[in-house]
């Protein structure tokens, strides 16, 4: 676990705010004055919203960037997200907080396995991105799951991270129906449990909602894969809270 540092505030301007796929948006964010606070890949961020109140995002770009990236997808009906992509595109300058989070990569080089639903996605590009371009050749394994192709909305990146090196590997998976698909199709978790007989030597990192990772979480335990090696901010927040040993 990296040390966590004091959450600062600061604010930023809304540098770009994109379509990135369907249904999510590609923010860029760049700091005012100054640089950055210092933190870790995999760690979050607190968007300050309207009212004052703070919501939760993963950051997706690297601590090597400038900038700071979110993905945020925006659902038929859900009103506070639409809210939300809305009030950055019509406000020049945010306030955010970070960093918040200790799921990051640990110094083990043990092969690191991401296990990403949707925009589950985030935190572990920039993971992944940072490791890569620090030339850390520690094995580095992603399955990244999604309804339908168009909801694998950087789909292109890691395909050319697995084209460029070794120790990355990356498989895609659809649990809607897409007909055009040639990939793997079901629950992302399982077509890593059907690939790997033994994962008791692996660190594995998951990310989605909190259904998604609870029963992932369930699963990897029953294939007898030890608590500590399975992190997830949601597993973090949820010990945290005395809700899980």
């Amino acid at each position: 676990m990296t040390e966590q540092k004091e959450a600062e505030f600061i604010e930023c301007e809304v540098s770009s705010v994109h379509r990135a796929g369907r249904d999510v948006y590609w923010v860029e964010l760049e700091p005012v004055e100054g640089k950055l606070p210092e933190y870790a890949a995999g760690q979050y961020l607190m968007l300050q919203l309207e009212d004052g109140s703070l919501r939760p995002f993963s950051i997706a770009s690297s601590p090597l960037q400038d900038v700071l990236e979110l993905h945020i997808r925006r659902l038929p009906g859900h009103d506070e997200a639409d809210k939300i992509i809305s009030q950055l595109k019509h406000q020049n300058r945010v306030k955010v907080q970070l960093p918040f989070g200790q799921c990051v990569l640990t110094g083990s080089e043990r092969p690191a396995v991401f296990i990403a639903g949707g925009t589950g996605f985030a935190p572990f590009h920039s993971v992944i991105k940072t490791a890569l371009w620090q030339n850390i050749d520690r094995e580095l394994i992603l399955y990244w799951g999604a309804q339908t192709s168009a909801d694998l909305y950087l789909h292109r990146e890691p395909s050319e991270w697995a084209n460029k090196y070794e120790h990355f590997s990356y498989v895609p998976v659809l649990s809607g129906l897409d007909e055009e698909w040639q990939g793997r199709k079901g629950f992302v978790h399982h077509a890593f449990l059907l690939d790997h007989s033994d994962i008791s030597n692996m660190d594995i990192y998951v990310g989605g909602s909190e259904p998604m990772v609870m029963s992932v979480y369930q699963d990897l335990l029953e294939r007898g894969v030890a608590k500590d090696a399975i992190h997830s901010d949601i597993l973090d927040i949820k010990r945290d809270m005395g809700l899980l040993d």
